[in-house]
C-alpha cells in the first residue's frame, strides 16, 4: 500500500496513515539491567482527515482514576473516530503507577518538569520528549488526573480564566464542576498554553482508590468532546450533563 504523504502522522520516528491503527512505544528509560522501560502510546486514525485529539493520565503514579478513564475509553472502541485521529497514553509515569508512587524514581514531580530537557533529570528527559514528540501532533488534549494527599476530589474541569474556547469546551465536557486556576509554572497545562494547544484538566476522587461514578464522568466527558468535534461514532449514547458550576 502506497502511503499519501499529506495525510501521514509523524509521531515518535513512526509514519502512521489514514485508517491505521497503531500501537507504538514510548521508550523511557532503561533499567540497570538494560531492559528498555516503555509506555504504550495507542493511536486511531479514521481514513477521513479531521482533528488529533491526544488523551492522557497517569503523570502521578498514584492518581489511577485517570488510568482507569483512558482504559476504558481505548476498551469501549471510544478512541476509534469517524474522522480525524485520537491518540491515548493511559500512564506517562509507568514507574509511579507500578510502584504506587506520585513521583518519579529521581523524587521528582513529573508535572513540574515541564517543557523539560534533553539531558535532565529522568523525569525531565520524558517530559521533554513528550513535548518535543507528541503534543505538537496534536489540536486538544485532555488529561486526566486525581486527587491527591488521600484527599477526594469532585470531578471538575481546570481552566484559565478568560479562555472561550477552553470555557466552551469545559461547558461541553459536562463535568459538574468547572475551576478557574492559574496554570502552575513548569506544569503540563501550562507548557500546553505557551504552545497555544488547548487542553481540558480533569482532576476527580482519590489517589489509589477507584471510583466508578468518577470514571463515568470521565468516560462521558470525553464522548461528549469527540461528538462536538463530529468524531464520535454514532453507536455511542450521549447522556445529557448536569449544569455546569463554574468557580
Amino acid at each position: 500500500m502506497v502511503k499519501s504523504k499529506i495525510n501521514i502522522l509523524h509521531i515518535l520516528g513512526e509514519e502512521i496513515d489514514l485508517g491505521e491503527r497503531r500501537e507504538i512505544n514510548f521508550n523511557v528509560a532503561k533499567l540497570h539491567t538494560r531492559t528498555t522501560l516503555e509506555v504504550p502510546v495507542i493511536i486511531e486514525r479514521s481514513f477521513k482527515p479531521g482533528p488529533t485529539v491526544l488523551f492522557t493520565a497517569g503523570i502521578h503514579g498514584d492518581e489511577v482514576n485517570g488510568v482507569e478513564i483512558v482504559r476504558q475509553i481505548i476498551a469501549k472502541g471510544i478512541n476509534k473516530p469517524k474522522c480525524g485521529t485520537i491518540i491515548c497514553i493511559p500512564v506517562i509515569n509507568i514507574f509511579g503507577f507500578l510502584n504506587t508512587d506520585r513521583e518519579f524514581p529521581d523524587g521528582r514531580d513529573l508535572n513540574r518538569m515541564f517543557p523539560g530537557t534533553k539531558s535532565g533529570s529522568l523525569a525531565s528527559r520524558v517530559a521533554y520528549k513528550l513535548v518535543q514528540q507528541i503534543v505538537p501532533k496534536v489540536d486538544l488534549i485532555i488529561d486526566y488526573h486525581t486527587g491527591a494527599a488521600n484527599r477526594f476530589n469532585a470531578a471538575q474541569i481546570r481552566i484559565v480564566k478568560n479562555d472561550k474556547k477552553l470555557t466552551n469546551l469545559a461547558t461541553i465536557f459536562g463535568a459538574p464542576f468547572v475551576l478557574y486556576t492559574k496554570n502552575l509554572n513548569k506544569s503540563f497545562r501550562n507548557t500546553c498554553h505557551t504552545l497555544g494547544i488547548p487542553m481540558l484538566l480533569f482532576e476527580g476522587g482519590k489517589s489509589l482508590h477507584f471510583d466508578e461514578t468518577i470514571s463515568n464522568t470521565g468516560v462521558n466527558g470525553a464522548k461528549r468532546i469527540l461528538n462536538h468535534l463530529g468524531m464520535l461514532q454514532s453507536k455511542f449514547r450521549l447522556s445529557k450533563p448536569k449544569k455546569n458550576v463554574f468557580l
